[in-house]
Parts: C-alpha cells; sequence; structure tokens
C-alpha cells in the first residue's frame, strides 16, 4: 500500500480525503463539485475509488471560490471555470527523446500538464482515463499503429474532441492523407523544430487564434 500510495503522490494524483484535506474542505464539498462537474476525476484505482489530479484540482478548487466571492451562480461558473484549468497534452511516442523534447518545448507555458505513453497498446488504456486535451502522436508506433490508435479516439463518441497532431520521421503527402483520413487534427514531421511544434501545440489547445 505504500507503494501504491508513493507512486501516485509522484504522478500527482490524490484520493478525495487527500484532496480535501490539501485544500481545507470537507470531502462532501469535493463529492458535490465533482457530481456537479466542476471538478474532474483524473483516474480511477481498483474498486472505483476517484483520483484527483493535485494541480488542476487546487486550481479549481481556488477558481471555484474566487468565483462564489464574487456572487456567481453556479451555472455561471460551470460555464466560466473551463478557461482557467490545467490543459493535458499526451505523448504517444517510443522515442524517449521525443518525450523529451515535448516537455521542455512546453514548459514555458502555463497550465499545460504532459504525460507521457510509450506503446499504442497502453495509449487504448491511458487515453480513456486520462481524457487530454491534446495527444502528440507517433504514426509507426509498436504495438499498434498511430493509423489506428488515431482513428479509434476520433470514433469513440467521449474521446472525439481530442485534438491529435500526428508526427513521423517518414513524411510523406500519403502518410499525411492518411492520418487526416484518421481524424488527424494537423501533422508535425520529424525531427520537429522548436518554433513550429509550439505554433502547432498553442493553436491546436486553443491558447492563440488559428
Amino acid at each position: 500500500m505504500s507503494m501504491e500510495k508513493s507512486k501516485r503522490i509522484e504522478l500527482g494524483l490524490l484520493k478525495i480525503g487527500e484532496l480535501a484535506e490539501k485544500a481545507g474542505l470537507p470531502v462532501s464539498t469535493i463529492k458535490y463539485y465533482t457530481d456537479l462537474t466542476l471538478l474532474r476525476v483524473s483516474e480511477y484505482m481498483s474498486g472505483g475509488f476517484r483520483l484527483y489530479s493535485e494541480r488542476e484540482s487546487l486550481l479549481r478548487l481556488k477558481r471555484i471560490r474566487e468565483m462564489l466571492d464574487q456572487g456567481m451562480s453556479i451555472r455561471d461558473i460551470k460555464e466560466n471555470i473551463g478557461r482557467i484549468t490545467v490543459l493535458k497534452v499526451l505523448i504517444i511516442d517510443d522515442e524517449p527523446e521525443v518525450h523529451d523534447f515535448v516537455k521542455d518545448a512546453l514548459s514555458v507555458l502555463q497550465n499545460v500538464e504532459v504525460k507521457s505513453v510509450f506503446d499504442g497498446f497502453a495509449a487504448g488504456l491511458v487515453v480513456g482515463e486520462y481524457l487530454p486535451d491534446l495527444i502528440i502522436l507517433d504514426i509507426l508506433l509498436p504495438g499498434l499503429d498511430g493509423f489506428k490508435v488515431c482513428a479509434n479516439i476520433k470514433q469513440t463518441p467521449k474521446l472525439a474532441h481530442i485534438r491529435i497532431l500526428a508526427v513521423t520521421g517518414y513524411d510523406s503527402p500519403e502518410y499525411r492523407e492518411k492520418m487526416r483520413a484518421a481524424g488527424a487534427d494537423d501533422f508535425l514531421s520529424k525531427p520537429m523544430e522548436l518554433k513550429p511544434f509550439r505554433e502547432k501545440v498553442t493553436r491546436l489547445l486553443g491558447l492563440q487564434e488559428r
């Protein structure tokens, strides 16, 4: 159990009681905000126990308190809270150097969280739990190729809104057309250059105008 807890803490995931303690709120308040979808559950443990992203959840709770102090209604809070929460980026690539590049490139962006997956099969499990806002997806993956990963995501109703930036070292018009057909929102060839990568990511995350 201690190893399990230390791993959770390392990943920034808290149980509902731990989040309530850090936020200085009753557990019932955390449950209430979760039921209202003001808080997002990041993952589920065996037994169905909810896990919350510490960084995102504390940010949301801070903003909720600010808006309540301003006299805003719950409905208005639900409409506005998404504007200040952490944006999630998931890297699906079997090359560790790509993960390092992406994390370094996005470290300058505020409220952006990056998570890594190294093969297509693991991606299938993680995407539905993590619910990223953007996926950096390698086309040629071990286990399950990027074309299938992309198509599976875009054909799943609860995941279809996720933006996908496809990347590959084997750039060609054929590959680009195939990724577009699978549902990719944009495409970038490897090795990736910092400026165009940041420009595409910030656009896909809605951090700047198209």
